[in-house]
């Protein structure tokens, strides 16, 4: 009977973790450069939090890991002269964060007033020498297929592209920044820059609304079976008169 119980409130925790997973992809559609986040869920043999023997009988449900879908979404055209887009699926911006490099594949940034590229968060936009600034004056900015940015004519820069030997040892560090430990193995890989353009987010809203749905079901019935199993248990625990 105390399995049952165990079995249902992991089954909650799973379809809890699972709808706020679906509905924070949902919230960020619209975002720009944003990569759907998904987890690994499994049964377990585990009595009670006590490591046995497997017993081949299930226990329960738990995340056995959480993934980004790094798969490219739509390009869409702004004409926008600081919006940018990757062609190359694999690659990243690079930022400098505020405790370091971070990584991103949200092409929107912004001009400062003293001429320096931004993020929508403020973080510098590096080139290959450092970060990208263009004169304050400057009328045209026109940045290359090939990532080289010039001014009124004059070169200033070339964006630098970074990408990762396993892209699954990045660390959230916002909606659509990562951080990078060294066993990611990041490298500087040129790659080719769209002027006008932004990457949307790779979420599909009908495919999220459809896990929505199937999440919530998930809860209701491990609620339901949670609240049978513990009426069961009054009943059975109720003295005789």
């Amino acid at each position: 009977m105390l399995r049952g119980m165990y079995a249902a409130a992991s089954g909650l925790v799973v379809a809890s973790e699972l709808q706020e997973q679906t509905a924070y992809n949902l919230s960020n559609t619209n975002q720009p450069g944003f990569r759907a986040r998904g987890a690994v869920f499994e049964t377990f043999d585990r009595s009670l939090g006590r490591a046995t023997e497997p017993t081949g009988e299930s226990l329960g449900a738990r995340t056995a890991e959480a993934y980004h879908d790094f798969r490219p979404g739509q390009l869409q055209q702004t004409g926008h002269t600081y919006d940018l887009a990757l062609s190359d699926p694999d690659r990243f911006f690079v930022l400098e964060g505020p405790n370091g490099p971070v990584y991103t594949r949200n092409g929107s940034f912004f001009r400062t007033a003293a001429g320096q590229l931004v993020s929508q968060a403020g973080y510098a936009l590096q080139g290959e020498g450092g970060p990208l600034a263009v004169p304050a004056n400057a009328t045209q900015v026109v940045v290359a297929g090939d990532g080289s940015v010039s001014a009124d004519g004059a070169p200033v820069g070339t964006v630098r592209l970074v990408r990762f030997a396993d892209a699954s040892k990045l660390t959230a560090a916002g909606p659509t920044l990562y951080t990078a430990p060294p066993e990611a193995g990041a490298t500087d890989a040129p790659g080719r820059v769209l002027q006008g353009y932004r990457e949307g987010s790779n979420v599909q809203p009908a495919d999220a609304m459809v896990r929505l749905i199937v999440a919530s079901r998930y809860y209701d019935a491990a609620q339901r079976a949670l609240r049978t199993i513990s009426e069961s248990v009054q009943l059975n625990t109720r003295p005789q008169g």
